[in-house]
């Protein structure tokens, strides 16, 4: 299921093609970054690029140096975060001319993080403080733009992209994508999130949409991580609703496609059997649902199932969402959004502090979030070279 990176690559017979640069991410958490380069047919191909710091650049460029690499063909972004993006604009140029870049292939969705990181970061700013209102841990109206603009954790992020103009983007779901590799669309953790499936060695990276934990040394630590819900364009049931068709759809293209690992961009391991992580995410969200139907609403202390409560109210019921502040309090905001818009919950939003509180109409069925990651996702999106965008 999981194998150390050298290790899983040599018994593949792909060591000499594909090669794994960690780098720091330029996080608190996670660290460090797993960039790939890939060499097949005289062509060298990056997937990711860290944050715009000059260690960080220098980190990569030092790899790049080791392994006689005179120069870049393509850079391959799964999505534009900081620690997948953010020197993009730089690595590209490595071994030539000033102004001078390879292309670099994304996601069109997103882009603008790229060609105005400014105006991008300050966007993202307002989003995030106005999910933490909508999970109940903050009052909108009582929010400055000085504590928004002006907090240490967001500032310590700023300058993590370099400006790069859009003629240097390829776009992958308009059909540019370099021969041989498969762009698949992973929506969920980011709006622009995607999956790039090299087919003459059937190895995939995945970008955030599937990150893995624990110590090479300690196998029982080995395991997988579902990602933060982030908010850029993708407010209340949006990111749950994408991230769980996702699954399905990965569970078809794994099954579709010889897919011999995946390479994941935090962790320490490949993925040797891409459909155990499907299973691991589809029981993971099962849990959480089972956990709100059973512990939360069935706790007579808090009062009659139908008092109102918000999402932060489920962090001591759900596992882990109390160990950590971020990604699974957005796992559970999403799935409580998803029930109302299906009429099992009303939500309502204070139109001044913005948070919402949710209040139980009617016991949603046991089976309904197994039932959802059973539903047939439909066909799986495909970007390939030479295709017509549509």
């Amino acid at each position: 299921m999981l194998k150390p990176f050298n290790d899983a690559l040599k018994e593949l017979g792909v060591d000499k093609e594909l090669s794994i640069l960690s780098v720091p991410s330029g996080y608190p958490s996670p660290k460090m970054i797993n960039l790939v380069l890939r060499r097949v047919g005289g062509l060298t191909f990056q997937f990711e690029a860290s944050a715009t710091r000059p260690e960080i650049i220098e980190a990569n460029h030092a790899l790049l140096d080791e392994r006689g690499v005179k120069k870049l063909d393509a850079l391959l972004v799964t999505h534009c975060h900081g620690d997948h993006a953010g020197s993009a604009g730089v690595i590209a140029g490595f071994g030539r001319p000033d102004g001078e870049r390879a292309p670099i292939y994304l996601h069109s969705a997103a882009f603008r993080s790229l060609t105005h990181p400014t105006p991008s970061f300050l966007h993202e700013t307002y989003e995030i403080f106005l999910s933490r209102c909508h999970w109940g841990l903050r009052e909108y109206n009582t929010l400055s733009d000085e504590e928004m603009i002006e907090n240490a954790l967001r500032k310590r992020f700023r300058g993590y992209f370099t400006r790069t103009p859009k003629r240097a983007l390829r776009f992958v779901d308009h059909g540019e994508v370099p021969d041989g590799i498969l762009a698949v669309p992973t929506p969920g953790h980011s709006q622009d999130c995607v999956l790039y499936f090299d087919s003459a060695l059937g190895v995939a990276v995945p970008g955030d949409t599937i990150i893995c934990t624990g110590r090479p040394e300690a196998p029982e630590s080995w395991d997988f991580v579902i990602p933060i819900f982030t908010v850029g364009g993708q407010s209340y049931s949006m990111a749950y609703e994408r991230y769980l068709r996702t699954i399905r759809h990965l569970r078809v293209f794994f099954t579709r496609h010889r897919v011999r690992a995946v390479l994941p961009p935090h962790g320490r391991f490949a993925v040797t059997e891409p459909l155990a992580w499907v299973d691991f995410a589809e029981r993971y969200f099962e849990s959480i649902y089972r956990a709100f139907l059973e512990d939360f609403l069935a706790d007579t202390s808090r009062g009659s199932r139908e008092q109102a409560f918000r999402a932060r109210d489920l962090n001591p019921y759900i596992p882990s969402a109390g160990a950590h502040p971020v990604s699974t309090p957005s796992h559970v905001f999403g799935m409580l959004c998803t029930l109302a818009d299906e009429g099992y919950l009303e939500l309502e939003e204070d139109i001044h502090t913005r948070q919402i509180h949710f209040r139980l109409l009617e016991m949603p069925p046991p089976s309904y979030v197994r039932d959802l990651l059973r539903t047939d996702p439909g066909p799986v999106p495909l970007f390939h070279a030479g295709m017509t965008p549509t």
